[in-house]
């Protein structure tokens, strides 16, 4: 047992410590031996060791070090100080009892987190079947994009539509199949929204189209015939197809408002397009006498339309055409709301640039970049057409854009490079005042 502090060794266990030293004993067993202080055993090997006599006689109580008398003007800063530091103190619990109070009061919080909630499965059910919509526009079958006026980035021509347009229809059927979850389709909405061929409006589509408007009629058909039979055969609901009028299918030189669905290539193309699936049953078509077409799906009220009688032109400038199909949606909007009609969703082309508004969807195009965009500068977008599905109670749960374009038809469809680095691999030296 250790003795109380403050009590000294006796000469006889100064010996003994001495002794079990001498025989090669461990300090810390000495000191349990004898009932001291292991440090008092350290103290007298050190001792042994350098020879001194303090061995021999009792260890002297050491002494307080004694503390000089605190000056009084110190103390009483330090006072001071200790009694600003608790106010302070004070003052933070305050804040925080405050703060603690706000949460509880205010906002109804309480000081321990609540329990997380569990939301409730809703209730099994049959899942609802979606509706397939399509937006076919702006084909402009017969134009003819040079692929070096373009600088290498796009080409277009009777072939290349003919392909991409076959890319189309078997990318929509692996959708609608090999990628679909939930229900088969309940129906498929193909809206051709116009300009499906490129016509002669312009000089210089005259002279350089491939085909000219009446072949191109008849080539174009064909081919969208053999598109919608492959999606017959794939899919197992019925399609429904809606045919509009464009700008570039007119058949007079300027655009007119009077009989402009009748006097349109676009129409001729529905006319054949309808003859050749006539002996299909689960095939019907929608050819509007105006040049807006108004449907339902599931409830929801959908208008089409190509895009070149909106009340809106222009807009190329910094925000591109946004802000002119924008405002054209608008005024669509406010015009069928003054015959009481509430439009749910709107679909156009005419502007080539796939984009999503407030309003509704802008189309692509099938040709994508061409001469005439390359000369206003505009931004180059692929080839590419919408597809969407529409939910019953949900609405447009799938937006998609279906891109045609391969990188053998220009290099605006070439994959970016893998190794692509991130920062420019030269840096142009920051222009420095050479000093006087």
């Amino acid at each position: 047992m250790t003795r109380p502090v403050g009590k000294h060794l006796t000469h006889e266990e100064h010996a003994e410590i001495r002794r079990r030293l001498a025989a090669g004993e461990q300090p810390s067993r000495i000191a349990s031996a004898v009932g001291c202080r292991v440090q008092s055993v350290w103290k007298i090997r050190r001792a042994i060791l350098a020879g001194s006599a303090i061995a021999a006689q009792p260890v002297p109580p050491e002494r307080p070090e004694e503390v000089p008398p605190a000056d009084p003007v110190e103390v009483a800063r330090l006072k001071t100080q200790m009694k600003a530091l608790q106010g302070e103190n004070k003052t933070l619990l305050d804040r925080a009892r405050k703060a603690e109070d706000l949460r509880a009061g205010l906002f109804g919080l309480t000081e321990t987190p609540p329990e997380p909630v569990a939301f409730r499965t809703p209730e099994g059910g049959n899942p609802s079947a979606e509706t397939i919509v399509l937006f076919l526009s702006d084909l402009h079958w017969g134009e003819r994009v040079s692929i070096e006026a373009m600088d290498g980035l796009n080409s277009y021509s009777l072939d290349i539509a003919r392909a991409r347009i076959g890319r189309y229809f078997q990318t929509v059927a692996d959708l609608a199949t090999k990628h679909w979850t939930g229900p088969p389709p309940a129906r498929l909405i193909l809206i051709l929204g116009g300009d499906l061929v490129s016509g002669e409006i312009h000089a210089e589509l005259a002279k350089t189209n491939e085909a000219k408007a009446l072949p191109a009629v008849k080539d174009c058909a064909s081919h969208l015939a053999e598109g919608i039979a492959l999606l017959r055969r794939r899919l197992p609901c019925p399609i429904d197809i809606v045919s509009l009028a464009g700008n570039h299918g007119r058949s007079t030189l300027k655009p007119e408002s009077k009989e402009a669905v009748e006097t349109s290539y676009d129409t001729l193309v529905s006319d054949f397009l309808e003859m050749a699936l006539r002996q299909r049953r689960d095939v019907s078509f929608y050819v509007p006498s105006s040049v807006d077409a108004l449907f339902p799906v599931y409830g929801f009220r959908l208008l089409a339309t190509h895009g070149d009688r909106i009340g809106s032109r222009g807009g190329q400038g910094f925000i591109g055409p946004a802000a002119t199909a924008a405002r054209g949606m608008k005024r669509i909007v406010a015009d069928y709301s003054a015959r009481s009609v509430h439009l749910d969703l709107i679909l156009m082309g005419h502007f080539h640039t796939a984009m999503q508004l407030e309003e509704g969807f802008v189309n692509g195009c099938l040709p994508g970049p061409s001469e005439y965009s390359r000369d206003g500068r505009f931004r180059p977008a692929p080839a590419r057409q919408l597809w969407l599905t529409i939910h019953p109670r949900r609405g447009v749960t799938t937006t998609r854009w279906i891109n045609v374009g391969v990188p053998s038809e220009g290099a605006l469809y070439a994959p970016p490079p893998p190794d692509r680095e991130l920062r420019p691999r030269w840096r142009v030296p920051a222009v420095s005042v050479p000093a006087e």
